[in-house]
This record gives C-alpha cells, structure tokens and sequence, in this order.
C-alpha cells in the first residue's frame, strides 16, 4: 500500500458534488442523486460545500444530515466523549431527547428549512490528508475514527476527497489475489 498515493486513488473536487452554505438540504440531495444517476456506480452520498469564490469550507455527510434533521444529536454529540457511547447512554438519549420520534411529515418539513450553514461539518486537521501522502496513511485515519470522506489537499489547496468505499476497495482487490489458501 506504501507505493500507491492519495493522488491515485482521490476524485478531484471537480469531479465532486458541490454545494454551497445558503443552499437547503432538499437541494443538496438533488445534487447529489444527480451525481449519482451521471456516475452510476460511484454514487456519492456527501457534497464539499464551497463558499462564492470557489474555495472549500467544509462538508455535508450523511450523518450531518441525519444531525441537522434532529436538532437533539448536535446536543449528544457535543457533550459526549468517545467512552459515553454505550447501550445505556443511546436508549436515555433517545428517551429524553425524543430522538426521531416525530411525523415523518414534520422531519421532511424541517429538512426543507435547513440550509447546508446549518448542516455542515468543518473538518479538523486530522480530516485532511496530502495528495503524496500513502494509503495506508489514509487507512489509518480511517480505522482510528476520522470523520469521513477525508478531504484531500496539495499544499494548501484543497483538490478532491478521498472516501473510505474507495480505499476498501484496493485494499479487497489486492486481498482477492492473495493465495489464502
């Protein structure tokens, strides 16, 4: 894995779903079913939010959306640490906070009213990866627990996104040519 880059395996931004942050999320997913129907077989499912001059601002995942829908989440997942997440802490959270617990009719209606600003995830520094950096750099990002898609950068710049789908799959292939016996 050491051989193969970033570079080679990343989607350039161009080629990614864009967004911007007054855009609203029955428009994010417009976009990102447009995607999928162009590139079938590589659907993405999140979109790089942008501001007016182009430049990358941050991302909308699924499980953003699934956040910005229920405005309880934000609260459980700024109060708890990676140890609270047990059986327990989930069910009392549900139960308190009357997680999804409303008419699909109203989650709709509140998903229509929240914009990609509202919705979106600012990456941390350990979300960005360099386009000469390894794979198996990436893998480890991924299996340690960073937020997903990494975003990809040259310098700088920002210049596409590596996905966990996609690395998954070099790492299958190369596993499918191994005699394993």
């Amino acid at each position: 894995m050491k051989e193969i880059l970033v570079k080679d395996v990343m989607i350039p931004i161009a080629n990614y779903v864009t967004v911007k942050p007054e855009n609203h999320l029955p428009g994010v997913l417009r976009a990102i079913e447009a995607q999928r129907v162009k590139d079938a077989g590589h659907a993405h499912r999140d979109a790089i939010v942008i501001n007016d001059e182009g430049r990358f601002v941050g991302k909308v995942t699924m499980i953003d959306i699934f956040r910005a829908l229920d405005s309880g989440f934000r609260k459980i997942h700024s109060e708890r640490s990676e140890k609270t997440l047990t059986d327990h802490f989930v069910q009392k959270a549900v139960r308190e906070l009357n997680l999804w617990m409303d008419p699909v009719e109203t989650v709709c209606q509140r998903g229509s009213n929240v914009t990609v600003a509202d919705a979106m995830h600012v990456p941390e520094s350990s979300e960005f990866i360099q386009e000469s950096d390894t794979l198996e750099k990436a893998l480890s990002y991924y299996v340690l627990g960073v937020h997903q898609p990494l975003i990809v950068k040259n310098g700088d710049d920002v210049t596409g996104v590596l996905r966990f789908g996609d690395l998954f799959e070099i790492v299958r292939e190369r596993l499918l040519k191994c005699d394993l016996g």
